[in-house]
Parts: structure tokens; sequence; C-alpha cells
């Protein structure tokens, strides 16, 4: 039997293949660095904002009217930021201790020069409540959005936080650097009016990548920021103890005199009780007010002190549900005493 000649078909449909094969292997390994490079850059920039949220933004003084103290934000912004550059500067943040290296290197991808840079932003806010001061502590007949003559209103800006609490924005980061295309990765092959293919095979890459956004004008214009601000009352000066004097109007405590000064200062721009209602009330009724309901008490008691009521709403030693949180009751075995005034309610004589 004639056997026909053999042409070789297979090797030429492998090497056609091959050379379509080989070239979508090497972009899709270019590719894929420059996308996983491309998040270091981002990472750099995210770190430190995370970083700044355990920072300390706010601390409350002992300090009538000016309570609030945010002396320490200023430093928040430069401080993240130097603290990225050291950790990334390898771009790997995982280490505590940085490496030596400043410049990432892959087959055909290398990336290097990472900045890092944060700043303060006003521009991101979430602002307290602002409005004029109540335009009405007495009730009166008629026009009722009209300020009685003579009252002050206050400005629009005005905040009854003014001196405790102000908004002051956050930070934004934003990270770049420089990465190439290096000389593994062939900016020609077959190509040409007599090649194979008909484009260029490549254009090396040599750019700015940002952290957000891309370049303009070989400049990165994006960055990210996060509102700064905390209001934990996790100090010591403001954890203390407050017991209720209720024959000692307006006297500080001495244990939480910062706390106390705070819910003063607004409860003053508030205006205080608006009026004599209440002991108007108790006067009439029975000839006497025990205490004056525009003075201001403030009374706290920690789980520290053990102080815990002796009496309790009927059933609530019952309350298997709420019993955990109950004040009193079976399981909690009371040992404390409830203060004692020396001024009966609403003056009743004789109790």
């Amino acid at each position: 039997m004639l056997q026909r000649a053999p042409r070789g078909q297979s090797s030429v449909e492998l090497a056609l293949s091959l050379i379509v094969f080989v070239t979508v292997v090497m972009f899709g390994i270019h590719f894929a660095e420059v996308g996983y490079l491309s998040l270091k850059v981002h990472e750099a920039a995210v770190s430190p904002l995370w970083d700044s949220t355990a920072l300390r933004v706010h601390r409350m003084r002992e300090q009538r009217g000016a309570i609030g103290d945010f002396s320490t934000f200023p430093a928040i912004a430069p401080a993240v930021m130097a603290n990225a550059n050291a950790r990334y500067v390898d771009f790997d943040g995982r280490s505590s201790t940085p490496g030596s290296r400043t410049q990432v290197t892959q087959v055909f991808t290398r990336l290097n020069e990472l900045r890092v840079r944060c700043d303060r932003e006003d521009k991101i806010e979430f602002d307290v409540p602002r409005s004029q001061k109540p335009a009405l502590l007495a009730p009166r007949q008629g026009d009722w959005p009209q300020a009685p003559p003579g009252q002050d209103v206050g400005d629009s800006e005005d905040s009854v936080l003014d001196g405790v609490y102000e908004n002051m924005g956050g930070i934004t980061c934003a990270a770049e650097a420089h990465i190439e295309g290096l000389p593994s990765l062939p900016t020609t092959f077959l190509e040409g009016r007599t090649g194979f293919f008909e484009e260029k095979h490549s254009v090396r890459l040599d750019m700015r990548v940002c952290a957000a956004g891309q370049a303009v004008g070989g400049r990165c214009q994006g960055r990210y920021g996060i509102l700064l601000g905390d209001f934990g009352f996790a100090d010591r000066e403001v954890s203390g103890q407050c017991p209720l004097r209720p024959e000692q109007p307006n006297e500080p405590c001495a244990e939480n005199r910062a706390f106390y000064e705070a819910a003063l200062n607004v409860f003053d721009k508030n205006g205080r009780a608006a009026g004599h209602s209440a002991s108007d009330f108790a006067e009439y009724f029975v000839g006497y007010s025990p205490i004056d309901e525009n003075g201001f008490f403030m009374s706290y008691r920690g789980e520290e002190d053990d102080y815990i009521e002796q009496s309790t709403p009927p059933g609530e030693s019952q309350d298997e549900l709420d019993r955990p949180r109950n004040t009193g009751g079976v399981e909690h075995k009371p040992t404390a005493l409830r203060r004692q005034s020396n001024v009966c309610f609403l003056g009743i004589r004789g109790c």
C-alpha cells in the first residue's frame, strides 16, 4: 500500500499557536503584576487613615467655658504619614521592621519611589447642631415665632456644644509610586509588514501609579479621607463618680469635675430650666419648693460604688428575662443604702 508523505501539519499548527499563546501569557503576567503592585500603593494610602482612628483627638479639661481640648489633633496627620512612609518603604506594611529594599521587581514590572502624604482636611465634617438660642423662654399669647422684646437670641452659628465639642474635620491621605516595564518584556515580536502581527508588540511602561484615580500631568490628584473625633469618656478625669447633693446646686463634684463642667456648660447655654413653673407649682400647693429648678444637679454612681436601690418595683425580682439588669432583687443582695436628704420632697414637713 502506498503511504502519503508526511507534511508536518501538526508542527505548523503548534508553531503558530505558540506564537499567540506565548504573547498572551507574557502580557497576562505583565497586567497581573501591574494590578498587584498598584494595590500596594492603594494599601499604603489607606493604612494611615485607619491608624489615625487610634490616636487621641479630644480631651476634656476641668475648665469652665473651654472644656474641649483639641490640641493634639494637628499632630495626627504628620504622625500617621511618617509611620506609613517608614513601614511601606519596602512596599510591605506587615513587617514591624522595614526591609532594606526600596523597590519591588517582578518578572516584567518594577515598582519604586513610593511616597505617602497625609494632610488635615476641614472639608470633611459632620458639624454639631447650630441654631439661635430658644426664641421663647416663657409662654406668651400669640406671636409664637417672635422673641420677647429685648431677649438675646444669639447668632445663627451658636451651638450649645461650643466649648465642649467642636467639629475638627478629618484627614486625607494619598500615595503614589513609579511603575515601569522591564526589558524582559520585548517591545517587538514578529510584527511589521511581513510579520505575523500587524500591531506593535508593546510600549515600555513608564508612569506614575496613584492610590486613587489616574495621574494628571504626572501628578496624582485623588485622595482618601476619614472623619475624626472621639468622645468616649474613657479618661480617668471623666470616669469618676459624682454623688447627688440636692442641698448644693451648682456645686462641682470633685471626682468628676471635667464631665460636670461639660454638662453644666450645655445646661447653661440651653437657658437652664427656662422658667420657674415647677417651683411655682410646689409653692402654690404645699407652700414651699425644696430646690431651685434652675440649679444644676448632676449625679453618677458607678458599679464600683456598690450603690444599689433597696426597694424595687413589685415583681421585678421575678423578672427572669431582665434580672441581670435589674436595680435590685434576689440575686443582687443589696448592701448600700440610698443617701438621705435633709429636705423632704416637695416641702412636705415632718416626713
